[in-house]
């Protein structure tokens, strides 16, 4: 079993969303900022993820010493979508 990791990717120019009639990217913005690990954000960082291997472990909440784990899943997209829905869905619990 092989997982993928992609490499990090840049917002989308305001033009380019204006022409899509979105404001919100559909997959959350992320940056590695460590050998394995990924912070993700969506309006300033909520939370991380960590490869170890075979699996991506999703953290949700800021800084990192202080995120909770959350899931654990194979697939780096799924991990990206499990941390942002985990923290929208915090978001409006609080």
């Amino acid at each position: 079993m092989t997982a993928k990791t992609h490499a990090a990717h840049d917002r989308e120019s305001p033009r380019d969303q204006a022409s899509q009639g979105t404001t919100t990217p559909v997959e959350p913005l992320y940056e590695r900022v460590d050998l394995d690990r990924y912070v993700v954000m969506h309006d300033g960082p909520i939370g991380y993820i960590e490869h170890v291997h075979p699996v991506f472990v999703c953290y949700v909440g800021h800084p990192y010493p202080k995120a909770d784990e959350v899931a654990q899943v194979h697939d780096f997209h799924d991990a990206l979508q499990t941390v942002l829905h985990r923290a929208v869905a915090m978001r409006h619990a609080q």
